[in-house]
């Protein structure tokens, strides 16, 4: 069975070929979310690097082709893509999901479990036993995205605008957002601060990590505070009775929230954590001979 997997991201977007569960080629380029009236675009986006892959498969088109993108979760931006993959006419059959499920999917090879994914956002996904589908996080950063690197770079911010104001803790992590955000002090952090995007606010994270590991208490609270709120995110997805792998630039493996949050899972809950690396697009094959039973 020839079947291609693609993992769309919010930056960044990964199609793999597959015979079977044999990896037969990779490609990579820019990604984005799926969004309402962004169908096409994304669709081309996977055209473009699927193509070449199945030409050098000797391939007209695969059995199967699985998409696991980002902005995907509700029906209407699903359907919207599918139908923009049929036409691009890649596949037989066009299976389309989120990013999370399709790397959920790759951790278990199809079978039960929760994935806690943690970098920019959070969110955890999990299926059990049953089939039943569960998903906790993932509203964003005005809802969600506890202990997600946003979550940890607004803490920050908030902690070090408590201490400006006298209300908090005098702390480090002052002068390590002004290098972070490239401003010149207080004054240049707070203007920074009213305009700068998710992104900007999340891609303070190392410096708040490396804060809490020079030994500054307020960073090490936000630091603590974040894994607990991935803990909290994967056991009410279903960790305890459900084994629990990780992913995200927080908690890929050799990443700086992993070892912490694994073994909170581990100790306080009794969870089985799973070591290997996720390769989302691994997924692919084993949803792909789900859609087709």
């Amino acid at each position: 069975m020839i079947t291609v997997g693609a993992d769309i991201g919010g930056t960044s977007a990964r199609v793999v070929l597959f015979n079977d569960d044999a990896d037969r080629g990779r490609a990579e380029g820019a990604g984005f979310p799926m969004r309402t009236g962004d169908g096409d675009r994304l669709a081309t986006v996977v055209a473009e690097l699927a193509r070449p892959l199945l030409l050098r498969g000797r391939a007209v088109r695969a059995d199967a082709l699985v998409v696991g993108a980002a902005g995907a979760g509700r029906e209407a931006e699903r359907h919207e893509l599918q139908s923009a993959l049929e036409r691009q006419r890649l596949a037989w059959r066009v299976v389309v999901t989120t990013d999370a499920e399709l790397a959920r999917a790759a951790a278990f090879e199809g079978g039960p479990g929760v994935l806690l994914i943690g970098g920019t956002g959070s969110i955890a996904v999990s299926r059990d036993g049953r089939g039943t589908s569960r998903r906790v996080g993932g509203l964003g950063w005005r809802m969600g995205d506890q202990g997600s690197a946003y979550w940890i770079g607004a803490r920050a911010l908030e902690a070090v605008g408590a201490m400006h104001d006298g209300l908090g803790t005098v702390t480090h992590l002052a002068e390590a957002l002004c290098t972070a955000a490239k401003v010149p002090g207080m004054a240049g952090l707070i203007q920074w601060s009213t305009t700068a995007k998710p992104t900007e606010v999340a891609a303070l994270c190392p410096a708040v990590l490396a804060c809490a590991a020079a030994g500054d208490s307020v960073a090490a609270a936000v630091r603590d505070d974040a894994a607990a709120a991935l803990v909290q995110l994967a056991v009410a997805a279903g960790a305890g009775p459900l084994p629990v792998a990780m992913s995200g630039g927080l908690l890929a493996p050799d990443r700086p929230l992993r070892d912490r949050v694994g073994t909170a899972l581990e100790v306080q809950h009794g969870v089985t954590v799973i070591s290997r690396a996720v390769d989302p697009c691994r997924g692919a094959p084993y949803l792909a001979r789900e859609h087709t039973r």
